[in-house]
């Protein structure tokens, strides 16, 4: 089966691509692996132009999008290349997907939600976006749910790697410089790391064609997906520093004091709480992701590794 993987570059993308090159990857599945220059989610009709070109040069089973704009913050006034790549093209791609039978995997975010209350959210809530950024991802999510394509839609938070740009890489850098830090206390959410979350996903997608072919059904659906726990950035941060020190990292800071939100104004506006319920995700595919803080153990173990 060819699985076409776009959006390359980030942690996802990455971690997809590692994946693919371990014992965990199915034989009989190929990863395409587009970059930037041949999936470029600003421009949607050449985009599909491409992906066309594309199945029918080599039939897509699988069409996997990592791709995001995930600059929160900027997306309030750099609103169109924020709707072209979190909303438009995913749209366009779910429509072509159901043209031509191909399962969509696609990736959503707890911004989607309001961020209201202190329970786990659950797949069948109202969107209710605080942000630009948010309100992107909702049209996008509803866009393939209405959409006739097969499609996993994994729902997930506060994403980090040992690559790329994330909070883990910036606490250990802040970490090194900084005597003290002031860090959020009142948002909270479940750490997720990006390949466990690729990891799950391929589990899932696995499970859902097997199920497929008992059933004569596909499990299209919404699955919030991210590792088990929950925490604030405060607690993040301090559980960063804490393993940082176990193996042998010089830290400057020396304390991290917990602020509010209100505290810490930014343009785009957070949802304070990000918790995702995974009962739906663990009863449909029997997946139940590790605790974050067992993820963390593994990423600063590679960070390590990537400094020698």
């Amino acid at each position: 089966m060819n699985i076409l993987l776009l959006g390359t570059q980030g942690q996802l993308g990455q971690a997809w691509i590692e994946l693919s090159k371990t014992p965990e990857w199915p034989k009989g599945f190929e990863l395409i692996i587009w970059d930037q220059s041949k999936a470029d989610f600003l421009e949607p009709e050449k985009l599909l132009d491409s992906i066309q070109k594309l199945h029918h040069e080599s039939k897509i089973g699988v069409i996997i999008n990592s791709a995001a704009y995930t600059l929160v913050d900027q997306a309030e006034k750099d609103r169109k290349p924020c709707r072209f790549i979190n909303s438009l093209s995913p749209a366009n791609i779910s429509e072509f997907c159901a043209d031509h039978g191909i399962l969509f995997i696609h990736y959503s975010t707890d911004y989607v939600y309001s961020g209201e209350g202190e329970f786990p959210h659950h797949e069948e809530e109202v969107y209710a976006p605080l942000n630009y950024y948010g309100i992107t991802k909702a049209e996008a999510d509803g866009a393939i749910e209405e959409s006739k394509a097969k499609f996993l839609i994994f729902r997930t938070s506060w994403v980090f790697s040992h690559l790329g740009k994330n909070f883990v890489l910036s606490m250990l850098k802040l970490g090194k410089e900084r005597e003290q830090l002031k860090i959020v206390s009142d948002q909270i959410g479940a750490p997720t790391y990006a390949p466990d979350l690729a990891l799950y996903s391929l589990q899932a997608l696995k499970k859902a064609l097997v199920l497929e072919t008992v059933t004569g059904e596909f499990s299209s659906g919404v699955y919030h997906l991210c590792n088990g726990g929950a925490t604030s950035w405060h607690g993040f941060a301090q559980e960063i520093f804490k393993q940082a020190r176990e193996r042998g990292e010089k830290l400057m800071v020396n304390e991290v004091l917990p602020i509010s939100t209100a505290e810490y104004p930014t343009p785009a506006k957070r949802p304070l709480n990000s918790r995702l319920s995974l009962e739906k995700i663990n009863h449909a595919f029997q997946i139940t992701p590790r605790p974050w803080q067992n993820a963390l153990t593994d990423c600063l173990l590679k960070i390590q590794k990537d400094a020698l």
